[in-house]
């Protein structure tokens, strides 16, 4: 009975320690920082042209090879103005990450 009481000691061993790496694991991938292999994308010359002279908010629009873009002139947090297409995905603030 001491040979197995020992055993399963150790099996629980194994397990807690199992769990707290998998654990580890996960909340490594959570929380992870975003990689430096996808930086983030500069807006083209001409989105940074077309709100030359404008301001945040004001309508905008240039030419590309697929057509013409129309948007918003638009800038995150220390970057340089440039006209955001209207269909571009919602930018998060840094606040809510």
């Amino acid at each position: 009975m001491k040979f197995f009481r020992h055993h399963l000691n150790e099996m629980k061993i194994v397990l807690i320690g199992a769990l707290v790496m998998g654990s580890q694991l996960i909340c490594g991938n959570v929380f992870a920082q975003p990689s430096s292999e996808n930086p983030p994308r500069k807006p083209p010359p001409e989105a940074l042209e077309a709100c030359k002279s404008l301001a945040i908010g004001r309508e905008c629009g240039f030419k590309t090879p697929d057509g013409n873009i129309t948007g918003l002139c638009w800038a995150p947090e220390g970057k340089p103005l440039a006209c955001r297409p209207k269909d571009a995905p919602a930018q998060e603030s840094k606040k809510n990450k």
